[in-house]
């Protein structure tokens, strides 16, 4: 489909009835336009979803069945026929309604009615998309007829109806604590109410009744009103008193279920602390949805995360310069140290430049410049890198073994990449299906919801496993992403296609205060981990060294003999299985059986025999990493830490 912004149609009425709908409760909508002079063998086109502006689940409608779900229907005030299809993924990959106008041309002042849901032959209404957005557009579309052999060349249509998706009613509770609070601090928590599909619930209120699993080093109120409807509240009152792990339990009054909070852990007060965010995903601004405020407030606001930013594409055909400035506007007054951290980024999105890879670029300072992957611009690794070093920037390869575009790490700065995303809503890059990865890499083209019957593997590029990376050389630490394209970071829902379901991954990182100075040198210290979304506490250490560290061998040669690995880690469910992985092989592994645990190993291996020789002319080396799995398949990552020979 040519999707044109050319101005040639001005809808002059377009509405929907209802005007609001419960994400993905079964309704019935009445879309009314009027304005589109048509001939005959022209085509309108309602779009409900699709296009790189447009993203959505709405299932898709069919007009073959009326005792059937999704039938939609659509007449003509004139004397215009309209033939309805509701063509299918294979044929048209975006979710549409076309309408054929047969005996008679379509006038302006004809009014055009679709029904989505048209329940008069039995059927139970449609389906709207499963994630809340104000002001979802239905696109509209014309063709005109077709000129001999040629396809036809849909123009959009100026003033398209727009309708509300709001949350449903309240599935389940989360509660939100902090992920570490220094002992003899007081805090606040907040209490999200979620439909079923992670949205802000519309509909919740009720009398929860507080527990705290160890009352001795926290305490807090025993109850809080959730007045409703729905929505997220906070709630103060909170004390951390001693070192310590707590989870904060919310009880239901009425239902008597519990919600447990991720795990708290009470440090003295001159450690670092834990903080969680979420640094890629897309507004508006190139192939998302929502504006760039929304996107920081659904993480601030409604996940109670960190730090975060947004990561808009930097083709000129979608983040403007306009656009760009606006992003670093909004990214720059949106930084709120000790309550919410911005950083300033962007996508360098060489796409299907295989090798090249999409690289994302952060920097620890606002209204920065943004040096564009066009081939007029900086088109290749090295020329990004050498124009980031008038900078402090981190540039962190996305999905790297995606076969969309794979990241072979032939390029590498190592002053300036010092992360690697190892897991997103694509996928864990870390290795291969076939060595046990459950999270396989999803393959570009999959609609966005149903089953996709494609080998598991069919996603993968090998040239892009992070553990290929760490084989040759390449010193980078793990960040969880979530590439977001529908205006909600951090919800704990997974989207795409069975079996590619995947939900947004986060990024820990261990700082000493929650500035941006700070996590940005946290970054690049490598003082992180990822999560495939579990607010996991995860400590590790080789030696003396944390997690992302170097350590000279010649510096300490005891370590030539042995080394100790020590960590902590703390999980929302139970832990399954915790790996201690060197140079990629798992050399100890076991099952904790618990929520948390402690733990040390040491490995007695001589070092000198299992050094790996680098790519380029940097020392030999030999390196360590955690793998984490829960019980309910949620996974972490610890950053290496590497001995250098």
């Amino acid at each position: 489909m040519t999707d044109t912004t050319a101005p040639a149609y001005c809808l002059t009425e377009a509405h929907v009835e209802p005007p609001t709908a419960m994400a993905g409760v079964r309704d019935t909508w009445r879309v009314t336009l009027s304005g589109l002079g048509v001939p005959e063998g022209g085509v309108v086109r309602l779009r409900l979803g699709g296009g790189r502006d447009n993203k959505s689940d709405w299932t898709r409608p069919q007009a073959d069945d009326p005792a059937a779900n999704e039938y939609v229907t659509a007449s003509c005030s004139g004397a215009a026929e309209l033939q309805v299809d509701a063509p299918a993924f294979e044929r048209v990959a975006d979710i549409v309604v076309d309408m054929l106008v047969t005996g008679a041309p379509l006038a302006a002042e004809d009014e055009i009615t679709v029904i989505l849901g048209d329940t008069s032959g039995g059927g139970d209404g449609s389906t709207p998309q499963t994630f809340s957005q104000p002001e979802k557009a239905f696109d509209v579309f014309v063709a005109m007829p077709p000129e001999g052999e040629g396809a036809s060349q849909f123009v959009r249509a100026a003033g398209a109806p727009t309708l509300d998706v709001v949350g449903g009613m309240m599935d389940r509770l989360r509660v939100l604590a902090p992920a570490t609070v220094p002992a003899g601090k007081r805090f606040a928590i907040a209490i999200k109410a979620e439909d079923v599909f992670g949205n802000v619930a519309s509909l919740y209120q009720g009398e929860l009744k507080i527990e705290i699993s160890d009352d001795e080093i926290c305490t807090g109120p025993e109850k809080v009103n959730f007045p409703g409807p729905g929505g997220v509240i906070t709630v103060e009152g909170f004390h951390a008193l001693s070192r310590g792990l707590v989870r904060i339990v919310a009880v239901d009054e009425i239902s008597d279920i519990k919600y447990v909070s991720n795990p708290l852990l009470i440090t003295v007060y001159d450690q670092s602390q834990l903080y969680f965010g979420v640094i890629h995903g897309h507004t508006r601004c190139s192939d998302g949805i929502g504006s760039v405020e929304d996107y920081y407030s659904c993480m601030r606001d409604d996940n109670r995360l960190d730090f975060g930013a947004v990561a808009d594409h930097d083709h000129d055909f979608e983040t403007t310069d306009d656009d760009w400035a606006e992003i670093r506007r909004v990214t720059a007054e949106g930084n709120d140290p000790g309550r919410f951290v911005t950083l300033l980024g962007y996508e360098w999105a060489k796409w299907r430049r295989n090798g090249a890879g999409d690289r994302n670029v952060y920097y620890d300072a606002d209204y920065q410049p943004m040096y564009r992957s066009g081939d007029e611009h900086y088109p290749t690794p090295p020329e990004l890198f050498a124009a980031l070093r008038d900078h402090r920037a981190i540039v962190i390869p996305h999905h790297p073994a995606s076969t969309g575009n794979f990241c072979d790490y032939a390029d590498h700065d190592p002053e300036m990449e010092r992360l690697v995303e190892i897991y997103s809503i694509w996928g864990c890059s870390e290795r291969s299906a076939q060595d046990g990865n459950p999270f396989p890499m999803r393959p570009t083209g999959l609609p966005r919801s149903g089953f996709a019957d494609v080998p598991i593997d069919s996603g993968e590029r090998p040239e892009g496993f992070v553990q290929r990376a760490l084989a040759m050389g390449r010193r980078l630490g793990f960040v969880g992403g979530g590439d977001d394209h529908d205006g909600h970071p951090g919800d704990p829902v997974a989207t795409g296609a069975e079996p590619f379901r995947y939900r947004d991954g986060l990024m820990g990182v261990w700082a000493p205060e929650l500035t941006r100075e700070a996590i940005f040198q946290a970054m690049y210290d490598r003082h992180t981990y990822a999560t495939t979304g579990a607010r996991m506490i995860v400590l590790c250490r080789v030696g003396d060294a944390f997690m992302g560290e170097e350590l000279r061998v010649a510096d300490r040669p005891e370590l030539a003999a042995e080394r100790t690995i020590e960590g902590f880690i703390a999980g929302e469910a139970r832990l399954a299985q915790v790996e201690v992985i060197r140079n990629n092989q798992v050399v100890h592994s076991f099952r904790p059986e618990a929520s948390e645990i402690t733990f040390e190993w040491t490995d007695d291996e001589p070092l000198e025999p299992l050094a790996l020789e680098p790519c380029d002319d940097r020392e030999r080396f030999v390196f360590y990493y955690l793998r984490v799995l829960q019980s309910d398949g949620e996974m972490a990552w610890a950053s290496p830490v590497w001995l250098l020979l």
